[in-house]
């Protein structure tokens, strides 16, 4: 369990963090409840997804890569199959995170931008692996073991095979825990979870 924020180079409470976690750690969980407590928030998978169902110009970049069959009768990407694509090729998911990220990355940097003094925590699932980290003033992440991981993931309907497939195309928590400057468990309840980010912000 954590004790607070790290210190920032500044000597304050860190203000700018960035949260990050394997597949089905919580990280959504993990957001809603800075957001109760009055932090900005941004859930980067939430911005994604934006971008597929909404931004025309990356539907248009998507449909000349791969053809109209990636994409629904609204215009908006069908995610259920670029995930077929990208998840068994690595040079497609390479290309695709060539394209969103960036655009990912604006919207956050934005907001850390804008934030001024107010509180903020990003959510970014490859933050280590893409070295993002150096942007914030602390890190965290959300620990989750292979079994509750895959059990969770089973209840959102994604198979055990899909699944680990996913998840080997990130680090290891064990990996992302050490790179962490905090670490949240997640193993247990929702109230054990709401507890330990509770003692991060300083609430009773």
């Amino acid at each position: 369990m954590i004790a607070g924020p790290e210190k920032s180079n500044h000597g304050s409470f860190a203000r700018k963090l960035a949260l990050t976690g394997s597949m089905g750690a919580g990280k959504s969980t993990v957001l809603d409840l800075f957001d109760r407590a009055g932090w900005l928030t941004m859930d980067s998978d939430r911005v994604v997804r934006g971008l597929l169902e909404r931004d025309r110009e990356t539907q248009e970049e998507l449909r000349v890569r791969w053809g109209n069959d990636v994409l629904l009768n609204n215009g908006s990407a069908n995610r259920a199959e670029i995930g077929k694509i990208v998840f068994g090729d690595e040079a497609e998911l390479k290309w695709l995170e060539a394209l969103l990220h960036p655009k990912v990355r604006h919207c956050w940097m934005g907001l850390l931008e804008k934030s001024g003094d107010d509180p903020v925590i990003i959510e970014i699932p490859l933050l280590f692996e893409k070295n993002l980290q150096t942007y914030f003033d602390a890190s965290i992440c959300l620990s989750i073991s292979l079994q509750v991981q895959l059990r969770r993931l089973a209840q959102r309907g994604v198979d055990e095979e899909s699944a680990r497939k996913r998840i080997s195309r990130q680090f290891p928590t064990e990996i992302k825990v050490k790179r962490a400057d905090r670490v949240l468990s997640n193993d247990g309840s929702v109230e054990f979870l709401k507890a330990q980010v509770r003692e991060l912000i300083g609430q009773p």
